[in-house]
């Protein structure tokens, strides 16, 4: 039943020591480093690539389309001779399959690489990325705000650098990441790697610990803003919580030796799922008014797991029928199950996260090669859920009444990051200061909430994301 709880790897970012900002927007798109990189046309909307001869000094573009002569990667070069490409410096990608970051090169005499950024428009935005080194890497690293630098630091071997930055900017400030050959004045093996996602900043994010707790999850939101999710003890014990007006309690079916809140309705009604202590099933229930009822898919489930409730009731979540490793959509709605699988998914990799008061479900499949797709189930018809970022898996976790969807997809190096589709547009949600951010849970007020790590391989932390703030200075 967990074949859902994706396990990635994870790249570290900037850990910030205030906990107030986010890459995301209900009503922008966010700007890709990578995903939008051009071979082709310079500038390329808001990004543009060049060299500097100093810090900070005049910027020039590149004018030289082509491919390295050993590495055939592909894009930008300078002016100056090299021995391994048509120029120096120079911004390039992979040729082959999607890049995974951008690979920048100083120039032989001390020019400073730069990829630039162009703001669109006024207002407070998010800069989330990293400059990492490929292995024998001597360089300096630099942002830069209308050509003055407010980021200086060094690459050195595999070391990286990341970027978590909030800026309040007007249009057409320009924002630079500018790779120099460092210390020793070489460029020799002086490639780096870059990748930076700038995003208009919305929200304010509150940090969910439950008091004690070595790892906390926060799952589902209601219209009141209360939180439920789970919690790890001291001794390794997991537990469901509620959080209600800054008041936390800890949730736990009696007998059970794990138990998850995972959805909660306006009503206070509680879902979630719990292992029995007998052969270690896996069950779902509903808390209402403190009393515990446990749901199993009749008939022929044996594991369930109930993960999101709407208005009216109405459960949905998974089952299997006794292998653990496949799993089947369900909704429970005035005491009758019904099954469902995506029509395009593999055979039982169908699982329900989500529903909302308009009984629309979104949840997650995989495909026949094994990569995982979010969906949207309305009136009886489905339709894929991917964000255009996502190179691997996208999942599909809540929605709010107006229709807006959360989850999370991965990139190309297997890092997670949270989802905002609102009115068709995929608004990247990442905590600034955290990584492997996943949205879980949204309401009617476009809260959000869900979980990241501070460091790779760390706890999780829960968050509550809440919209309409605005950015630093």
């Amino acid at each position: 039943m967990h074949r859902f709880m994706l396990v990635v790897m994870v790249l570290a970012l900037f850990c910030t020591s205030g906990f107030a900002q986010n890459t995301s927007s209900p009503s922008a798109p966010s700007f890709s480093a990578v995903g939008q990189f051009s071979t082709t046309t310079n500038p390329n909307g808001t990004w543009s690539y060049g060299y500097t001869s100093t810090l900070g000094g005049p910027f020039n573009l590149y004018a030289i389309q082509g491919t390295t002569f050993f590495s055939n990667e592909i894009g930008w070069f300078g002016p100056f001779p090299n021995c391994c490409s048509p120029g120096s410096p120079l911004v390039v990608v992979t040729a082959a399959g999607p890049p995974q970051s951008l690979d920048v090169l100083p120039g032989d005499s001390g020019q400073l690489s730069v990829v630039r950024w162009t703001a669109p428009a006024n207002g407070p935005w998010d800069i989330v990325g990293q400059f990492f080194g490929t292995g024998a890497t001597s360089v300096d690293v630099h942002v830069l705000r209308n050509s003055s630098s407010i980021f200086d630091n060094v690459v050195n071997n595999s070391d990286a650098q990341p970027l978590g930055l909030t800026l309040r900017l007007k249009a057409g400030d320009t924002i630079d990441f500018a790779v120099g050959v460092g210390v020793d004045g070489s460029n020799s093996f002086d490639s780096t790697g870059f990748q930076a996602v700038i995003s208009p900043h919305a929200y304010t994010f509150s940090t969910i610990d439950f008091p004690g707790a070595t790892e906390t999850r926060a799952f589902g939101v209601n219209d009141h803003g209360d939180v439920v999710g789970w919690y790890q003890d001291s001794a390794g014990n997991i537990h469901g919580f509620l959080l209600s007006k800054a008041t936390f309690t800890s949730i736990d079916v009696p007998g059970a030796t794990l138990t998850q809140a995972r959805g909660i309705n306006d009503a206070g009604r509680i879902v979630g799922l719990y292992t029995d202590n007998i052969g270690g099933g896996e069950h779902g229930f509903l808390l209402s008014r403190g009393s515990f009822t446990p749901i199993d898919f009749l008939p022929g489930g044996v594991h369930t797991d109930a993960l999101g409730i709407d208005a009216e009731g109405d459960i949905v979540g998974s089952y299997d029928t006794g292998d653990i490793t496949t799993s089947h959509g369900f909704m429970l709605k005035k005491g009758r199950f019904t099954s469902f699988d995506d029509p395009v998914a593999a055979p039982a990799t169908t699982g329900a996260f989500g529903i909302n008061p308009r009984s629309q479900i979104v949840g997650v499949f995989s495909d026949n090669s094994g990569a995982s797709h979010g969906f949207l189930l309305s009136a009886g018809n489905f339709t894929t859920v991917d964000d255009p970022l996502g190179v691997t898996d996208t999942l599909a976790a809540g929605v709010n009444g107006p229709g807006q969807i959360v989850g999370n997809y991965f990139d190309s190096d297997g890092v997670s990051h949270g989802f905002l589709l609102s009115a068709g547009d995929y608004i990247t949600v990442d905590v600034l200061g955290g990584i492997g951010t996943r949205a879980r849970g949204i309401n009617a007020a476009g809260q959000i909430v869900g979980f990241y790590r501070e460091f790779p391989g760390g706890p999780f932390h829960g968050f509550l994301a809440t919209p309409g703030a605005e950015g630093k200075p």
